[in-house]
């Protein structure tokens, strides 16, 4: 998963938090719906230093975020469709790739997982075809953030090269 997915995945983490606090000391959420929905945008900007030059990326996420609570009235599940957008720019150049992609998160809070599945990110570039892409599935501790199960992203992939892949797909 990019490096933002993972400030992504980071601060849905602390939503999610934030609703579960609400849900254990609001009286109004022990009546709340067996589900709620939200839907919202963010925006992370950053940097890769790729040594001759910076990777200067902004990510854009639209979110369908769905909330399911127990019977109880707390909240057990955080459910989140997400469309990515990022353009990288070489600080150096200019040349600039444009990813995108679909994917589901899925924080369950009674396990202590969050699992990430889809396409959350593709880029091609004219000439070379596809230089980055972050496929498949992978489940995370909530507690340790430790990488439990990884399935996917092959030979252009950060979770196999690392921030690498961004410097590589601008030079």
């Amino acid at each position: 998963m990019r490096r933002v997915c993972f400030v992504f995945a980071v601060a849905s983490v602390l939503v999610a938090s934030a609703l579960v606090a609400a849900a254990l000391t609001s009286p109004a959420a022990a009546l709340a719906a067996a589900r709620e929905r939200l839907e919202y945008d963010l925006q992370f900007e950053g940097v890769v230093d790729c040594g001759t030059f910076v990777d200067n990326f902004t990510d854009f996420f639209h979110v369908s975020e769905t909330d399911e609570f127990g019977a109880d009235g707390n909240l057990v599940r955080v459910l989140l469709h997400v469309e990515h957008h990022s353009n990288d720019v070489n600080s150096v150049t200019g040349f600039t790739i444009h990813e995108h992609g679909h994917f589901y998160v899925v924080e369950d809070l009674v396990a202590g997982t969050t699992t990430i599945t889809g396409n959350s990110e593709l880029a091609n570039r004219k000439g070379t075809g596809v230089v980055v892409q972050d496929t498949g599935k992978e489940v995370t501790s909530m507690q340790s953030g430790d990488l439990l199960f990884f399935a996917g992203g092959r030979m252009h992939s950060r979770d196999v090269q690392g921030d690498q892949i961004f410097c590589d797909a601008l030079s």
